[in-house]
């Protein structure tokens, strides 16, 4: 089974983007990785929401691991022409007592795996506490399949090439 998220009740498949490393940029200074996150930036193509998204090949493999031993690396996945990554956050919407209920049925069952971070009537905001936007996409979807709520999605930052014109 590949990689995918829920959005208006449908399932939305994602392709992997093994050419591209995604590098929380807080992460990899708070590491001392400054410098290899500059020069990336120089080669990237898309900074925003904190993530720079540059070529893997902008990169050694020694300092690869060292952003990946840092917590600062976070997938990469392709949507038709959008890159997007998917950050370690969790919104889950909600329009009932039950649903609620439901949902903190599946939470209570992951309980060392998150932390909630806002709590209200008609919204929860979760954090993996493994801080990986994968396992906050595993999560959102086993919430919205198991539990049913109005929505419970993560958040991506998406970057969507310009369209070409034919115009002169």
């Amino acid at each position: 089974m590949g990689t995918y998220y829920w959005a208006g009740g449908q399932r939305v498949e994602l392709e992997p983007d093994n050419e591209h490393v995604a590098i929380d940029q807080k992460l990899a200074q708070r590491a001392g990785l400054d410098t290899e996150i500059k020069t990336a930036a120089e080669t990237g193509k898309r900074v925003g929401g904190g993530v720079l998204v540059a070529p893997r090949s902008s990169f050694r493999e020694d300092t690869l691991a060292s952003l990946r031993d840092a917590g600062a690396l976070q997938s990469v996945y392709k949507r038709q022409r959008a890159v997007m990554v998917p950050l370690p956050e969790i919104r889950i919407e909600l329009d009932n007592p039950k649903q609620r209920r439901a949902v903190m049925d599946v939470l209570t069952e992951r309980a060392s795996e998150h932390a909630i971070t806002e709590d209200t009537d008609d919204q929860m905001v979760l954090r993996p506490t493994s801080g990986s936007g994968d396992d906050a996409l595993k999560l959102a979807n086993e919430i919205y399949e198991q539990a049913h709520p109005a929505a419970a999605s993560v958040r991506f930052i998406q970057f969507v090439p310009k369209p070409t014109s034919d115009r002169a």
